[in-house]
């Protein structure tokens, strides 16, 4: 009866949001919609272009920093192609403790490999969930990884406080202070909403529709065929003990239906997390509302924090979820940790329209801010594409390896670097983009091998 009572309102509400006009999917298919991408086999080794731009060459061919006796441990979704690529050229031994399922692996560790050719690689898939990630994390650093480098983000994870992911991390730093764990700040800049909750219209018994600002009471975006759209919505109530109820729905007034709904119910117990999936199966484009409802008292200014994925930031029709700021959560977020973020290599100087952004806003146990990301790196570049693999490599995924190369070169040279002395030679010697100093775009800036080598050089001949 709830469920039905607040659909029929809504509907009746979000009508008059929706207009007549009719998107196609040719009107989104331009030259520059998706990512220039295709799929290649090589032979022969492909190096990505990376090296150059944060100038790992230069340290490597003249100071012959390699990564040699340096063990890097990858976490992906797997290495399906390892042997092919190693056929190819593209990498040599690898200690594979689980495949996983996927090629993200096997273009990682290409990476890696391409600027420290002599470091020891393993790779541990993230096996699909948050306790098989936590347990690769444990076997890698065990098994003596002095660098470890994931692509991963969980979004049952919270956002606004430390989850068990990031406290497991953060132990494992603790027992192998010796670790450097680099991660990615993720892809989510372009969709991301974070802001007070604000009550609008009421509809029936204590229910009440969130006012996103400037005239919208929902969210209208256009779906093209086969879309699947992925909404994530938390708030700022502890993780298990959430005291206020909130609600997605997804709507298609044109044809009078909720297309979608996530009800869980939160009653001092549950998580303050809702979650919606919902696939455009016919074959045209239609235009839906996304809403938040709350349910009970509509005072308690909540901060609300919600993620859209899996579509294109065009297809929804204003900016007020656009918001870049504070889209970096979870893991990445740890102080302990190298946080990636990523420029494209055809313009090195602008960060990645997709890539998280910073300051951090943890607000459980108390509000705090964390200055993430850390440091910057390319993406956009060439791998192998050894198993079908996309090429140019897209994402955070791409910029996070080079970082780990980078650093797997300086401990080669430097083995008695603490994991403090070695992140500060990283940051102070960035390629400085944005504004100066740290910021939170591109953190420090670009990672340059060369200025953070010299640094380092000078730093042991003074003393």
């Amino acid at each position: 009866m709830r469920a039905a009572l607040l659909c029929m309102a809504l509907l009746f509400i979000f009508f008059s949001l929706c207009q007549c006009s009719t998107i196609t999917p040719d009107s989104y298919l331009s030259s520059d919609f998706t990512e220039d991408t295709t799929i290649v086999s090589c032979v022969g080794t492909l190096k990505t272009e990376g090296d150059l731009l944060v100038r790992s060459n230069g340290i490597r061919e003249v100071f012959g920093a390699t990564g040699k006796g340096i063990r890097v441990g990858v976490i992906g979704n797997g290495v399906m192609s390892l042997e092919l690529s190693q056929a190819m050229g593209e990498l040599g031994q690898v200690t594979v403790f689980e495949r996983g399922i996927g090629d993200e692996g096997t273009a990682m560790l290409e990476i890696i490999h391409d600027i420290a050719p002599d470091a020891e690689l393993c790779f541990h898939a993230y096996g699909g969930d948050k306790d098989q990630f936590k347990h690769a994390v444990s076997v890698l650093a065990d098994a003596g990884c002095r660098i470890i480098c994931d692509d991963l983000y969980f979004f049952k994870q919270p956002f606004l406080e430390d989850g068990d992911v990031a406290d497991h991390i953060r132990e494992v730093l603790k027992k192998h202070p010796d670790c450097i764990y680099v991660t990615v700040s993720g892809n989510f800049a372009s969709l991301h909403y974070q802001k007070p909750w604000k009550p609008g219209i009421s509809i029936g018994y204590e229910r009440t529709i969130h006012d996103f600002g400037k005239g919208y009471s929902a969210i209208p975006m256009t779906l093209l065929p086969g879309d699947e759209v992925i909404i994530t919505l938390q708030w700022d109530d502890p993780w298990g003990y959430a005291l206020h109820d909130y609600d997605l729905f997804l709507t298609d007034p044109n044809r009078g239906e909720v297309v979608a709904t996530s009800m869980n119910i939160q009653d001092e117990t549950g998580e303050p997390f809702e979650h919606l999936v919902f696939k455009n199966a016919i074959n045209e484009s239609r235009r839906v509302s996304l809403s938040i409802v709350r349910n009970g008292e509509n005072f308690t200014p909540n901060i609300l924090e919600m993620y859209i994925r899996n579509i294109d930031a065009r297809q929804v029709e204003t900016d007020i979820v656009k918001d870049p700021a504070d889209s970096i959560f979870g893991h990445a977020a740890l102080e302990e940790v190298v946080t990636v973020g990523s420029v494209r290599i055809e313009a090195p100087h602008l960060i990645s329209p997709d890539s998280s952004q910073g300051p951090v806003t943890i607000q459980i146990p108390e509000p705090s801010r964390r200055w993430k990301p850390d440091i910057c790196a390319p993406t956009n570049v060439q791998v192998s594409g050894a198993g079908s693999f996309p090429v140019p490599f897209p994402g955070t995924s791409a910029a996070a390896p080079h970082v780990a190369g980078v650093i797997a070169q300086l401990l080669s040279s430097f083995p008695d670097l603490t994991r403090n002395e070695l992140t500060e030679a990283l940051y102070e010697n960035a390629f400085d983009l944005g504004e100066p100093g740290w910021d939170p775009v591109y953190g420090y800036g670009l990672v340059d091998a060369v200025k953070s080598f010299q640094a380092l050089m000078e730093r042991e001949n003074s003393w």
